[in-house]
């Protein structure tokens, strides 16, 4: 139950994402993230009909390449700052952060590695931390905020419209200390 929440969550939000985009003329990109791969499933586009599209069918569960999926959305996001050097990118991870699947040794410490290159390179990161409340906690995901000075939030204390609220402040530069 608790699962299917915060997937209801998740997919809600990145609806929201879409729509607020196309009335900004924004422009929203989507990693799908699963088994052994990180695929980027929508280019950077502002088209909600696309998007919502892709949500509908998107397959979850199973093995968590988040190694991948963060080597991949700093890929696309770097790759759009070259086509338009004056956006300012949001990059919002939607996971429980247990990576089990390695590019190519250590998956938390590629993990880490790829964060700071988003940090370094002063891109705001939202990490949206899917992890069930349980007696046995990994968070990655706190740490990894900590560490590199990401947001983090629990989304279990969230809703769709709190995320759209923090992705916005965060684009116009609420928070942004540049």
């Amino acid at each position: 139950m608790g699962a299917m929440k915060r997937m209801e969550v998740s997919k809600g939000a990145i609806s929201s994402l879409l729509m607020d985009a196309y009335q900004k003329r924004n422009k929203i990109g989507m990693i799908s993230f699963r088994k052994e791969d990180a695929e980027l499933i929508l280019p950077f586009t502002s088209s909600v009909e696309l998007g919502e599209k892709l949500l509908r069918n998107l397959p979850t569960g199973g093995k968590t390449p988040l190694s991948k999926a963060f080597f991949k959305s700093y890929e696309a996001i770097k790759n759009e700052i070259r086509k338009n050097p004056n956006i300012i990118p949001v990059a919002l991870f939607i996971s429980d952060f247990k990576p089990n699947v390695a590019m190519k040794d250590d998956y938390i410490k590629e993990v880490f590695d790829i964060c700071e290159k988003f940090a370094e390179d002063e891109i705001t990161v939202i990490l949206v931390d899917t992890e069930p409340k349980s007696f046995i906690k990994i968070g990655i995901g706190e740490n990894l905020a900590k560490k590199y000075g990401f947001e983090y939030y629990k989304i279990d204390d969230l809703n769709v419209g709190d995320i759209v609220g923090i992705v916005n402040n965060l684009a116009i530069g609420g928070n942004i200390d540049r």
